[in-house]
This record gives structure tokens, sequence and C-alpha cells, in this order.
């Protein structure tokens, strides 16, 4: 994964308050650093709307990942988020949001609403719940976009 956290790390003393304050928080990062786990804090402790493809791979209560709805499982994140933000709602969006253009919509979502935005890199190791192979993760990790510096005053790493 390439290394370039210009951005301020979250003090993990101050916990999520660093980038709690936002509408729209767009987590990434690999499978098992925690962006589920931390979605599913903002939203039960902050009000969050918590939103993630891997939610439409749920069938009867077991993940079933098909890649052939991939691309319509973002969609339907990115058209949710939307219509959540226009409604005045507060949206987190967790994705593994590799290649900088997986969140060119979220972002356009965000700033069509007129709503605040921050990217937070989930940089935990919790191992992926998923069972993605070892291959697919360094696939990930060759393919990782940094943010560009035009974001470094809204995004985090987290924990730091």
């Amino acid at each position: 994964m390439a290394e370039r956290f210009n951005a301020p790390a979250c003090d993990v003393t101050k916990g999520v308050a660093c980038f709690s304050g936002f509408d729209c928080v767009i987590l990434r990062g690999l499978p098992g650093s925690g962006k589920s786990t931390l979605a599913a804090h903002l939203a039960s402790s902050h009000g969050y709307l918590h939103l993630e493809a891997d939610q439409h791979f749920v069938v009867n209560g077991a993940y079933r990942f098909d890649p052939s709805r991939v691309a319509d499982a973002h969609a339907v994140v990115a058209r949710d988020a939307f219509a959540a933000l226009q409604a005045d709602r507060r949206v987190v969006i967790a994705n593994t949001h590799v290649r900088l253009w997986e969140m060119a919509a979220l972002i356009g979502a965000a700033r069509l609403a007129g709503r605040s935005f921050a990217f937070v890199e989930c940089a935990a190791d919790w191992g992926n719940i998923h069972g993605v192979p070892v291959a697919a993760l360094d696939g990930m990790r060759a393919r990782w976009e940094a943010l560009p510096a035009e974001f470094d005053l809204i995004s985090f790493r987290f924990p730091a």
C-alpha cells in the first residue's frame, strides 16, 4: 500500500472526534482494516447511516460475494448516500476504495448535496472476515492509490 499520509493522523485519545463532525465520512482500507467496525460505531454512537457494498452480498445472513454484482452494489451505495445527504442525514461509507475513481461518485454526491466530506484510511489489522485470499490482498496493496494532496486537510488515518 502506498504510504502517503500527509494528512493528520487521528489522535486515538480523541477517538473519532477528528472526523465525526463531517456529513459524509468515506472509509477506505484493505479487508480487515476495521472499516466496517468503525462504520458501525459511527452509526450507533453518532447517528450516521452506515452504507457499504458488502451489505448487498449478504443472503439469508451469509456473505456470498458475487463479482458480477460489484458495480451494481457500489452504484446502489452511491445512490443511497446521495439520497440520505439530500435528506440531511449523515452517512459513513465503508468500502476498500483502493483506487481513487472508486470514490468519485461519493465525492460527487457529497458535493452535489452541498455537504462536507472526509476520508479515513483505516489501518488496523484485524484479519479479514470474508476470507479474501492473500493473492487478492496483495493485488489490492499493489493497486492502492494515495489520496491527492488537495484532500490532505480532510483526510485522516485511524488508528494513528
